[in-house]
């Protein structure tokens, strides 16, 4: 029997080990390419600014969280894939997906799909799919379908950042040199057989987008053709691109490990006279990987200009050169300026701030100056902070202070919304909502839901003096969330709707607790509880004496092996979810006394299988057996 309740101890031992080990690997993954974008909420300036964020992203190796080479065959693990629950699945069109995510485009107009077919078929079904036979010109924010063999199933998927003439530039992921593992902006041919079609999301700024960004020029060519057997010379994408800068990028793969005397650049404005620029020099490693700031080395660069660039190694006095590639800086003259909302609303003597950018992305910001036309209602700094001063509406206008870009926002200044919104008194029927009186108030309206992301449904109408509400309409160990809003005298003035705050009714008590002797130990018994993951078992030695917690069950079943014969236990019961504010309350509680079982009783028990609570074990197991045996039975 001793046996028996070791292995079982070791086995919850190694399977807490692996487990842990399955965590810390799946938190090891480390985000080479962060999202730095702040949305203007216009869907097509925010889309391609968070694209362009995401350019150099590389798959990571699904063990050890290394980048891979671009010939890996491994299967590697990315962000993107992780969001649809495939990390190491193609990625192309989850790319899309997670870039349209950040870029806050609701799903109404541009899918959360993870297949290039199926989000073909939404296009079309939606009737915003245009065939590349049909001699659609694209435009910058389309979603471009690739078939490389040209058939007309999509295979590949990208986001078009720019058109000009005969050229459509992309970002797009799981593209590249390879078996294709990374996030690279391309430039393609749009008389290419292997272009299937566009889909043309109704983006909010359709109309009004500003913009055309090439982020890498030039035909897309495979690096074979500049390599010998044992070397072969990448160009890449130019990353950071301002209007006086980027960052030129390219690798070296080197497989016969030759000295490789100098290696990185040929840079300039005219493509048939490039600056020859060093990054390495003497350096035989297998995959050489080369980056440059074009500044640091060639001096500030022109805005709004065209400039080529191509990837170089020096072998013996032979230069071996990757495909040459354009690069367009940014025109440093902001030609918009986008506001993240054409309104915004503020509480009297509260603040808000009106959140900008200017296009194209990396012109030269040198602010702007507001003004609002009535100060009486609002204010407004030249940050763009807002402070309400009275009931009303005010419009606010700004321009920036490099260049003429404007821009106008109108202000409704709002009764303010509940402060100090809280939930109280949480048990498994009853949820307290409290909050602050607010001034003014004509009453307040309580929002509830059981689901985040659906809208906000009315739960009470209250007046003016209340400030606190019982709902008594709760499930137990079900999730509400709520939130307020205040009503104005006027209600067009009423304030916005607050923030969430939400809990969880408790969970319902354990039932029909009972306890009894089996064999030498006690057994405790329940009825399950919906939602609960697990039990505390409490015990004490009288029935209205201290009740200390003596373990967890994760079924509805708990062995108590300390017990002493002739001593009378009471136990209780609590469910648990995990969530200490809405455990259940203490079960009604049971008794059992230990009695004294005869050595024969003790033998023919010997063969049963004990399931044992995991949790720590401070002593030899075997040994404790023994010692609640003796206890009974001293002899034996």
């Amino acid at each position: 029997m001793a046996g028996k309740i070791i292995k079982r101890s070791l086995s919850f031992v190694l399977a807490v080990v692996i487990l842990v080990g399955m965590t810390l690997s799946a938190s090891a993954y480390m985000d080479t390419n962060p999202n730095t974008h702040r949305n203007t909420g216009r869907n097509i300036a925010d889309l391609i600014a968070v694209a362009r964020t995401q350019i150099g992203y590389a798959e990571l190796h699904p063990s050890t969280g290394q980048i891979l080479a671009p010939e890996s065959q491994v299967a590697g693990y990315t962000k993107y894939g992780e969001s649809f629950g495939y990390s190491t699945g193609e990625w192309c069109a989850y790319f899309v997906s997670w870039c349209a995510r950040r870029a806050g485009i609701p799903t109404s107009v541009l899918p959360r799909l993870g297949n290039c077919a199926a989000s073909v078929q939404w296009y079309k079904k939606h009737s915003v799919y245009r065939p590349a036979s049909s001699g659609y010109v694209p435009k910058t924010g389309d979603i471009v379908f690739f078939n490389w063999a040209g058939g007309s199933t999509a295979k590949h998927v990208g986001i078009v950042t720019g058109v000009s003439g005969n050229n459509v530039y992309t970002i797009e992921g799981n593209t590249g040199p390879g078996r294709g593992n990374r996030c690279m902006a391309k430039t393609r041919s749009r008389s290419a057989g292997y272009i299937v079609g566009y889909g043309v999301p109704a983006y909010n700024d359709s109309q009004t987008y500003v913009g055309s960004y090439s982020f890498v020029g030039g035909s897309y060519s495979d690096s074979i053709s500049y390599s010998t057997s044992r070397l072969a010379v990448v160009t890449t994408s130019a990353t950071e691109i301002t209007a006086t800068n980027a960052m030129l990028n390219g690798s070296i793969s080197n497989s016969g490990r030759l000295l490789v005397s100098s290696a990185g650049f040929m840079f300039g404005e005219n493509k048939d006279k490039l600056t020859k620029y060093p990054v390495i020099k003497g350096n035989n490693q297998s995959e050489i990987r080369l980056a440059m700031d074009v500044t640091s080395k060639a001096g500030a660069l022109k805005p709004n200009s065209t400039y080529y660039y191509k990837t170089y190694a020096s072998i013996d006095g032979t230069d071996y050169i990757g495909p040459t590639y354009a690069v367009v800086t940014v025109n440093d003259v902001p030609q918009q300026m986008i506001l993240q909302e054409s309104t915004v609303h503020v509480g009297v003597g509260q603040t808000a701030e009106i959140i900008w950018s200017q296009l194209p992305a990396g012109s030269t910001d040198k602010g702007a100056t507001w003004t609002s036309e009535d100060e009486k209602i609002a204010t407004v700094t030249n940050a763009g902070l807002v402070t309400g001063i009275s009931y009303g509406k005010v419009k606010l206008s700004a321009k920036t202070n490099y260049g003429a870009a404007k821009a106008d926002c109108i202000v409704e200044v709002l009764i303010p919304t509940p402060g100090n919104i809280r939930l109280v008194n949480v048990d498994e029927e009853n949820i307290t909502v409290k909050w602050d009186a607010v001034k003014g108030a004509e009453g307040y309206v309580i929002y509830r839901n059981t689901d985040l992301d659906t809208e906000p449904q009315v739960l009470k109408e209250l007046d003016a003096d209340e400030t606190e509400f019982r709902d008594t309409s709760v499930e137990p160990g079900q999730k509400y969330y709520y939130r307020m809003m205040t009503v104005a005298k006027d209600e067009t003035y009423n304030s916005d709707i607050s923030g969430v705050v939400y809990s969880s009714a408790r969970l319902s008590t354990p039932k029909k607790v009972t306890s009894s002797q089996n064999g030498v130990w006690i057994d405790v018994e329940w009825k399950a509880v919906n939602d609960a993951k697990s039990y505390l078992v409490y015990r004490a030695t009288s029935e209205n004496g201290l009740y200390t917690n003596i373990g967890r069950a994760y079924a509805e079943k708990y062995i108590d092996h300390d017990v002493l014969s002739g001593q009378t236990y009471y136990y209780k019961v609590v469910a648990d979810n995990g969530n200490e504010r809405t455990r259940s309350d203490f079960s009604n509680a049971t008794s059992t006394m230990a009695k004294v079982v005869s050595k024969k009783m003790v033998q023919e028990n010997d063969t049963f299988t004990c399931t044992m609570t995991p949790v720590p074990v401070k002593q030899n197991e075997a040994e404790i057996v023994r010692s609640r045996i003796k206890e009974f039975i001293p002899s034996f």
